[in-house]
């Protein structure tokens, strides 16, 4: 039952592990299809429903654009990285901890993404998608290091 328990989890880490490597796929596809979604994902400071002069309208798209840019490199390599350790470590509980804190906060911005959107009466379904992929990976770590604890 020990042996069943452990292959359970590996497989689940497996599975973690596709499922970060999927996020990034979409996290790029996300930045080419959808620019202005992606930006509203990433930058933070950025409020659309604020109206603002000519130039500091300026000032924020490139200031926004330089921003995702970034922010999708760095959520890129890090869903990899996570994917790959998942995948890799599988004996180990610190991936799985990791990838549940970036998980949290990636779930957090994505509600924040949503409802600056909804303020502008915008629907995006990058956001949402990840939404949803955050959301599993998380409750998937969540459930491996349950695991985890009950294995020791």
């Amino acid at each position: 039952m020990g042996d069943n328990n452990v292959n359970i989890n590996k497989t689940i880490r497996i599975v973690i592990g596709c499922l970060c490597l999927c996020v990034s796929v979409i996290r790029v596809f996300f930045f080419i299809f959808d620019l202005g979604g992606a930006t509203v994902y990433s930058f933070l400071l950025l409020d659309p429903a604020e109206l603002v002069s000519v130039f500091e309208a300026l000032i924020i798209v490139i200031f926004g654009l330089l921003f995702t840019i970034f922010a999708t490199i760095i959520a890129v390599i890090v869903y990899t990285v996570l994917g790959i350790l998942q995948i890799t470590l599988r004996k180990y509980k610190t991936p799985t901890i990791l990838c549940t804190i970036f998980n949290f906060i990636s779930i957090i911005l994505s509600m924040r993404a949503v409802m600056l959107l909804a303020t502008i009466n915008k629907f995006d379904i990058f956001i949402i998608v990840l939404m949803i992929f955050y959301t599993i990976i998380l409750l998937l770590c969540i459930v491996s290091y349950i695991r985890f604890r009950k294995q020791e």
